[in-house]
């Protein structure tokens, strides 16, 4: 599967894109690249790339910028200036886990002349089992407000529709359907299909690339 030198992740809260941000990261690390993930998530309390940093450091050498060490923890806005060096890398690649809906996204108008220059793909994440994205219409309504607040367009869908751990090949093929009526209404294309690595040899035929995905993130009651 293709992947640019930028990708940007976008998406509604709990489609997944902390998730796929980390195992498209790791994808461009085994394929034999220096890769970052810049996580500007500055909304959500949980469910950020950089409450798996020593992980990714210590098994895939995956550098995790965007929000200081010392505050890790903290729910404020405090970016730091790597991610320049990320946006202008000429020699590794990066992936921007982004926050949610518009108001997460909001962070990247600030770099959106940078990022143009750069030829990005923007990834919409879509998980058809939230409450407000469970229809093509829906969808189409977050992708216009997210687009709106970064001023940063859309470049290819993704299908991540789950349930976690729960998540079965209906969930998957249900959320299919409505991304391809997204696809056909706005003539993005169907960048690929995620699905839990041990439902990759489960599901029918598709004609669209499957990513099979590792789930690192927890939920903070998985943790207790």
């Amino acid at each position: 599967m293709d992947f640019k030198r930028l990708t940007i992740v976008v998406g509604h809260y709990g489609s997944g894109k902390t998730e796929i941000s980390i195992n498209y990261a790791v994808y461009i690390r085994q394929m034999g690249k220096e890769v970052e993930i810049v996580d500007l998530d500055v909304v959500n309390p949980y469910f950020r790339s950089r409450e798996v940093r020593k992980e990714l450091l210590e098994k895939w050498g995956i550098k995790v910028v965007g929000v200081e060490e010392k505050y890790a923890n903290a729910d404020v806005p405090v970016i730091s200036r790597t991610v320049y060096g990320a946006l202008y890398s000429t020699e590794k690649h990066a992936v921007f886990d982004v926050g949610g809906d518009d108001v997460g996204a909001m962070p990247l108008g600030q770099y959106r002349h940078i990022i143009y220059e750069q030829d990005p793909e923007v990834l919409l994440v879509v998980n058809v089992n939230r409450p407000f994205t469970k229809d093509a219409d829906s969808v189409i309504k977050y992708l216009k407000a997210i687009e709106e607040a970064s001023k940063i367009k859309v470049t290819h869908l993704v299908n991540n529709t789950h349930m976690s751990y729960e998540t079965t090949v209906d969930d998957v093929l249900k959320g299919l359907e409505v991304v391809e009526e997204v696809s056909r209404k706005t003539g993005i294309p169907i960048k690929m299909v995620t699905v839990k690595r041990d439902l990759v040899n489960l599901l029918p035929q598709i004609d669209y690339s499957v990513f099979p995905l590792d789930l690192y993130m927890k939920t903070p009651w998985d943790k207790m």
